[in-house]
């Protein structure tokens, strides 16, 4: 079960990081292990022009386990019909 604060700390006010970070949350982070859900809490301290950029594909995260976990959170966004 998802933390209040971590759904209230995806509440961006950027509808698109709303909805990525939601669908992400809804579907994907019970599954995440313990070291994904550590970066999943530093992708929330990156700020919110970037973190578009990197899920728009305009930019790339430096660390490969943040790619990854991007590249998540874009799938969760383009399938919301995962959603649990």
């Amino acid at each position: 079960m998802v933390d209040s604060r971590i759904r209230w700390r995806c509440r961006r006010g950027i509808r698109e990081l709303d909805i990525a970070l939601q669908n992400f949350l809804d579907s994907e982070y019970d599954r995440l292990t313990l070291g994904e859900k550590e970066k999943f809490h530093e992708l929330l301290e990156i700020p919110d022009p970037l973190l578009m950029d990197w899920l728009y594909g305009r930019e790339s995260p430096l660390h490969q386990e943040m790619v990854s976990l991007v590249e998540r959170i874009r799938n969760a966004a383009a399938n919301p019909a995962k959603i649990r």
